[in-house]
């Protein structure tokens, strides 16, 4: 081979570079030439784990693209992506995003390689009774069924801000849950599903995170109760597992209202955490004893807390230290990081995002609830984006875990 003949470099040179790569680089990789670019379309290998890049809002300059902030190299990394123009993004997953259009339709993408998933109608949800349409024949409104109130129909715009809390993916089995409606209750389908099937704890619930962990769907509710439900179960879901909510006697006694709570799995699989995080509307005039919400006020983090599950007893205890993890918590799939993989990150940290649509209510401009909490000194820092130019609008940002390949069991299409 000729010392300047790069296009020749042989295939197993080329894995072995591909595979100590940065996604950025990943991507670059393939536009040298079209030998590189065949290596990494066939994916003889996967690129190093990462640490999550931040996904900006839309940006009203240009809403063709999505922003995402690297941490480790302080960039901002620009990806055109048409076919999400006007789409809120409700999720993360491994390198997918779950987005909603404007007709309050759900889509799963992979922003890197343009594959896409097709899920059901947003009218085959169970509480979504029927859909109102003009003379056009455009839909205008859903009507959503309320055992107390009947049959009640919600504008397009306000399901698509309003009735989506969390959506994630899981690649191993194609299956996507999503949170949803006005009492945040649980449904799930797998790619290609004409409908999504509820998913029905045996005490009524309300839910405010989930995961996929060990093959099997973990929620937990606003209560912090956790549901363990097996979606590949013949016949239909089961319930595989129920836990009581932990206990915190220093929080009671201060009377936190904790308004999210998250659950974490370690990455090795081990252990399961439940994170509570407690926001409160601070006002920004400098006025502490005013207790309204005015536009421009911000609704900013005060507290965590952590607990860990003892799956053999089935009990939680308080965390004091997270050792050398940091948590990732938001909109996207909640994600735990050793430290000594990533000594970029802080140890016994909580990287976090804001989730709030209260906020989008008030002021699109308000500011944004996205820092770091380190646990072992209780110190809250803001994220830190130096001078680069950026735009907070709504929805919220999102932490995802770029992925340059598609790991389905199920054939994808490009859009």
């Amino acid at each position: 081979m000729s010392l300047n003949n790069w296009a020749a470099l042989p295939l197993e040179l080329q894995a072995l570079i591909l595979g100590r790569l940065e996604v950025a680089d990943y991507l670059r990789f393939g536009a040298v030439c079209r030998s590189w670019c065949s290596t990494v379309a066939e994916r003889p290998c996967l690129p190093k784990p990462q640490i999550p890049w931040l996904m900006l809002s839309d940006s009203t300059r240009d809403p063709d693209t999505r922003r995402f902030f690297s941490r480790p190299d302080q960039k901002m990394y620009k990806i055109h992506l048409p076919e999400i123009h006007g789409r809120l993004c409700i999720g993360s997953s491994e390198g997918w995003l779950i987005t909603v259009d404007e007709l309050s339709e759900l889509h799963a993408l992979n922003p890197l390689t343009g594959a896409s998933l097709a899920l059901p109608s947003v009218a085959t949800f169970f509480d979504v009774a029927g859909v109102v349409r003009d003379s056009d024949g455009h839909i205008t409104d859903y009507v959503i069924g309320y055992d107390n109130l009947g049959e009640v129909p919600h504008e397009v715009e306000h399901m698509r801000v309003y009735y989506y809390l969390k959506a994630i993916l899981d690649p191993s089995s194609a299956a996507v849950a999503v949170i949803h409606g006005e009492f945040n209750d649980l449904s799930f389908a797998h790619a290609g599903d004409e409908s999504w099937t509820a998913l029905q704890p045996p005490l009524p619930q309300i839910f405010c995170d989930i995961i996929f962990r060990k093959g099997l769907l973990h929620a937990v509710a606003i209560s912090g109760a956790l549901v363990v439900f097996d979606l590949d179960a013949p016949g239909s879901p089961v319930v595989v597992t129920c836990v009581e909510r932990p206990h915190s006697q220093k929080w009671e006694q201060r009377g936190c209202c904790f308004n999210q709570k998250y659950l974490v799995g370690s990455p090795d699989g081990k252990d399961l955490f439940q994170v509570w995080r407690d926001s409160r509307w601070l006002p920004v005039d400098g006025n502490s004893w005013r207790e309204s919400i005015l536009p421009g006020d911000a609704r900013m983090t005060v507290a965590f807390t952590i607990f860990k599950l003892d799956e053999r007893r089935n009990e939680w205890s308080e965390v004091k230290d997270l050792g050398d993890l940091a948590l990732f918590l938001g909109h996207n799939h909640s994600m735990a990081l050793s430290t000594r993989e990533f000594p970029e990150l802080t140890s016994s940290s909580i990287y976090f995002t804001d989730g709030y649509r209260d906020g989008y209510e008030m002021d699109q401009q308000v500011i944004r609830d996205v820092g770091v909490f380190n646990l072992t000194d209780g110190s809250f820092q803001p994220y830190d984006f130096h001078s680069i130019d950026y735009e907070w609008n709504w929805p919220p940002q999102i932490w995802f875990t770029p992925a340059p390949f598609s790991s389905m069991p199920t054939a994808s299409s490009k859009p």
